[in-house]
């Protein structure tokens, strides 16, 4: 019975609460679309540079694989993992 009495006393701030949560929650979820957004950007801007060729500089490779860790552990997508791939393969140039 107390849980019910607190519910019925504190319900507009327990609503208000939660709501805030369920904002910052989808806030957070943008953000982070975003950045996969960006960062699988960056890697296509890279491999499309040098993919004629089939040759990357060692500051590309680096970029491309730093972007990807993250891009990981971001949860994205195989798209790029299937790119990453390819580009390993490349000649490295100075």
């Amino acid at each position: 019975m107390k849980v019910l009495e607190f519910l019925k006393e504190y319900w507009v701030l327990i609503t208000f609460f939660v709501g805030e949560i369920v904002v910052v929650w989808f806030f957070i979820k943008s953000l982070i679309d975003g950045i996969k957004c960006t960062l699988r950007n960056d890697i296509l801007s890279i491999y499309d540079k040098c993919k004629e060729k089939e040759e990357i500089t060692q500051y590309q490779l680096l970029s491309i694989e730093y972007s990807y860790e993250v891009y990981k552990k971001l949860k994205g997508n195989t798209f790029v993992e299937d790119i990453i791939k390819k580009v390993r393969k490349y000649r490295i140039v100075d």
